[in-house]
């Protein structure tokens, strides 16, 4: 008898963002998913924006968990394995330099209030600042760091923690500084401004992503990197760095902040990290954490620093490594930017195409010039993509921009099954822009003869 799961769905699970056409899966490998009635779909987000980074299902990352949950599944938080020091040894190694110490969790958005608390204890200062569009959790401490409104009005005062708060960033295609060529420099001066003066040298760190997921994969100019380094190096503020989606080969470089010569005092990583596998890891400098911190419980988990989320990270690395994922982000991501700007030339409706490697954002617009955003064409786009086997997510302050980041080890042939979907796609939100301008249009038209 085959069992009603859409029906024990609605009844016992406690949902959240879920959709009138979301799915139930069964089964996945590699970069297709299939669902409870057999139907197959190619999957462009690598899971839920990347833990399937190298695929699903990847029978390395299952063969090492089942031998850690055969061997040593967990440890008291008072002791240590050897799963964790070789893992742990291993991040060392290819972390941008300097970085060589690692905290494990379960997850992004954990590791990032660890790393945030780290900060406060090692500075003794309470504030801490983060962008206009970034995203760094859910939690309720890590949703002060989101500076994506949407995210947070919702609870009841819009709660954030005391000292938490954002300043503009130097997004280049949505600025909230104004236009021009050298709005970064703005957004540099918006952080001296908020440091010498807003913050009485309270701030204990500045976080950032290097590229903001979320946000619909905003970009920033390469000056403005170089300029929120010195002012932080120049008034003793830690630089942490979320590259919990950009990391690990994702943008076509090990790190992000590779590609821009950032210098992170402490960078935080997750997701595709674990191949499905719940982890997240901050990794900072030795020089930075004070004599006998490590045995104080600054920070206390029962899934802290343990064996099988390092055994499922030393696989992940390993297939990272053997399969230059890499380069392979570089290839991709370079012929699926040129396919997105090859559409751009025939549809007017993307108004941006953007990101680094195989992070690729399509910013879709009712119109080229005010970059209103069509999120009404893109409500619809999902399931019109969906309905044609491709899962997808639309992002952005605007939920206008597609976002395209399929597995690093996608076989050519489904990646171009991905990339003739999405044109489809992009046809599509064309066609619901101009009916929608057209009605627009007829409105009007009655209402001036009225």
């Amino acid at each position: 008898m085959t069992r009603d799961f859409e029906r024990l769905s609605n009844d016992y699970v406690l949902h959240a963002v879920k959709r009138e056409k979301s799915l139930i899966f069964e089964r996945a490998e590699g970069s297709r998913l299939w669902d409870i009635h057999g139907n197959a779909y190619l999957d462009s987000m690598s899971g839920s924006a990347g833990p399937a980074m190298v695929g699903h299902a990847r029978p390395e990352v299952a063969t090492a968990v089942a031998r850690q949950m055969a061997t040593l599944p967990s440890t008291n938080i008072l002791h240590e394995s050897v799963a964790v020091i070789e893992f742990c040894h291993r991040l060392a190694t290819i972390m941008p330099a300097g970085l060589t110490k690692t905290f494990i969790c379960t997850g992004g958005g954990e590791a990032i209030e660890a790393a945030i608390k780290f900060a406060i204890r090692v500075t003794g200062r309470p504030e801490v600042l983060s962008l206009t569009g970034a995203y760094h959790g859910m939690s309720l401490a890590t949703m002060g760091l989101t500076g994506m409104p949407a995210l947070r009005k919702w609870l009841p005062g819009a709660a954030r923690w005391p000292g938490f708060r954002q300043i503009p960033s130097a997004d280049r295609y949505r600025s909230p500084l104004g236009d021009g060529p050298e709005i970064w420099k703005a957004a540099v001066r918006a952080l001296e401004a908020d440091l010498d003066g807003a913050s009485s040298g309270q701030v204990a760190a500045f976080l950032m992503e290097i590229v903001q997921g979320p946000n619909g994969h905003t970009l920033f100019p390469a000056e403005y990197y170089d300029g929120i380094q010195r002012v932080c190096r120049e008034r003793g503020v830690l630089l942490i760095v979320d590259e919990i989606q950009t990391g690990l080969g994702r943008c076509g470089a090990m790190w992000a902040c590779d590609l821009f010569d950032v210098r992170p005092d402490i960078l935080v990583a997750g997701k595709g990290l674990g191949g499905g596998f719940p982890i997240g890891t901050f990794t900072t400098r030795a020089d930075l954490i004070p004599e006998g911190l490590e045995s104080e419980p600054w920070h206390m988990l029962t899934f802290m620093n343990q064996p099988t989320a390092a055994a499922a990270g030393l696989a992940v690395l390993d297939i990272i490594e053997r399969e230059n994922l890499v380069e392979q982000a570089q290839i991709l991501g370079a012929e699926a930017t040129e396919w997105f700007r090859q559409l751009a030339r025939r549809f007017e409706v993307i108004g941006d195409v953007r990101g680094p490697g195989l992070f690729i954002g399509v910013d879709f617009v009712e119109d080229r010039e005010t970059k209103a955003p069509a999120t009404r064409a893109c409500r619809k786009a999902w399931e019109f993509a969906l309905d044609r086997g491709l899962i997808t997510q639309f992002g952005g302050t605007g939920v206008n921009v597609l976002k395209f980041k399929p597995p690093l080890t996608t076989p050519h042939d489904e990646f171009r099954q991905m990339l003739d979907i999405a044109a489809e796609t992009v046809a599509f939100i064309q066609e619901e822009v101009d009916q929608q301008r057209a009605g627009h249009m007829m409105t009007e038209r009655a209402a001036v003869h009225s």
